[in-house]
C-alpha cells in the first residue's frame, strides 16, 4: 500500500522578484498596472520590493492583491498566492505573538521596576526612621547652660541658673527636680554659701541616658566675713574674761 505524503515544491525565486521580472519584461509601469488592477500604486511597489508588511494587515487582502497583480502580469494567480503564503505565513504567525509578548513584557518590566523602587524606598525610609529612633535612645539629652559661668565670682548669696535642654526629660539641679518648659528651657535660683559653691545640673532621659553640667561659683560676702570676725572677737574676749575669773 503506497503512502502519499504532500511535498512542498521548491521555490525558485521569491514572489517579489517574479513580479518585478514579469513587469520589466513586459515594459509595464506602476501607473498602468494600478489602473488595471485597481490596486493602489504604493501596494504594487511594496509587493515588488518585498515590503509585504506595508500591505493591509488582513491576510485575505494581501492574498487578493497578490492574485490581482499576478493576473495583470500574466502569471498564475493561484500559484503566486500559494508561493506568497508559503513565504510569509510562518513569519507572520510567529512574529505576531512575540510582538505582543514583547509589549506585555515591557509593561510588566516597568510595573516590576516601579514596584521594586517603591519597596526599596519604603525599606530605606523605615531603616532611616529606625536609626533615628535608636540614635535618640543611645545619645544623652542636649543640655546647655547659659548662666552662671564657670568660676563666677559674686557677693550675693544666691545665683540664677538658666539653660536649655530637651523637653520631657527629668532635670535635677543639685539633686532637686525642676520641670523644663514646653520648649525645654529652664530657670531657677539657688542659694549659695560664702566661699566656693558647686552647682550640678543633670538632664535624664526616660531610657536612662544622662547629660551633666557642673559650674563652680565663688561667693565673697564682706558682710558675712565681718559677722564671722565679730563672732570670733566676741569669743576671744569671752575666753579672756573667763581666764581672769
Amino acid at each position: 500500500m503506497a503512502i502519499f505524503c504532500p511535498k512542498r515544491l521548491a521555490i525558485a525565486k521569491p514572489t517579489n522578484e517574479l513580479f518585478k521580472e514579469a513587469r520589466l519584461s513586459q515594459g509595464l509601469d506602476f501607473d498602468v498596472l494600478s489602473r488595471r488592477t485597481r490596486v493602489p500604486k504604493k501596494y504594487l511597489m511594496a509587493m515588488e520590493e518585498g515590503a509585504f508588511q506595508q500591505l493591509p494587515e488582513a491576510k485575505g487582502y494581501k492574498l487578493a492583491y497578490i492574485r490581482e497583480y499576478a493576473e495583470a502580469l500574466n502569471l498564475n494567480p493561484p500559484l503566486a498566492a500559494y508561493q506568497f503564503a508559503q513565504e510569509i505565513s510562518a513569519d507572520n504567525e510567529q512574529t505576531a505573538l512575540p510582538k505582543k509578548f514583547i509589549k506585555i513584557s515591557h509593561l510588566h518590566s516597568i510595573a516590576s521596576l516601579t514596584r521594586n523602587l517603591a519597596v526599596a524606598l519604603f525599606v530605606v525610609s523605615f531603616l532611616g526612621y529606625l536609626a533615628w529612633q535608636i540614635r535618640g535612645i543611645l545619645q544623652p539629652p542636649r543640655l546647655s547652660l547659659y548662666s552662671p559661668n564657670e568660676g563666677y565670682v559674686t557677693s550675693d548669696l544666691h545665683a540664677t541658673v538658666q539653660g536649655q535642654t530637651e523637653k520631657e526629660v527629668k532635670l535635677l539641679i543639685n539633686g532637686k527636680e525642676l520641670m523644663p518648659n514646653e520648649g525645654g528651657g529652664f530657670e531657677t535660683v539657688v542659694d549659695l554659701l560664702n566661699g566656693v559653691n558647686t552647682i550640678t545640673i543633670s538632664a535624664i532621659k526616660k531610657h536612662g541616658k544622662t547629660a551633666t553640667v557642673t559650674r563652680h561659683v565663688v561667693v565673697k560676702n564682706k558682710a558675712k566675713n565681718r559677722e564671722k570676725m565679730t563672732l570670733k572677737n566676741d569669743s576671744h574676749e569671752l575666753d579672756n574674761q573667763q581666764e581672769i575669773w
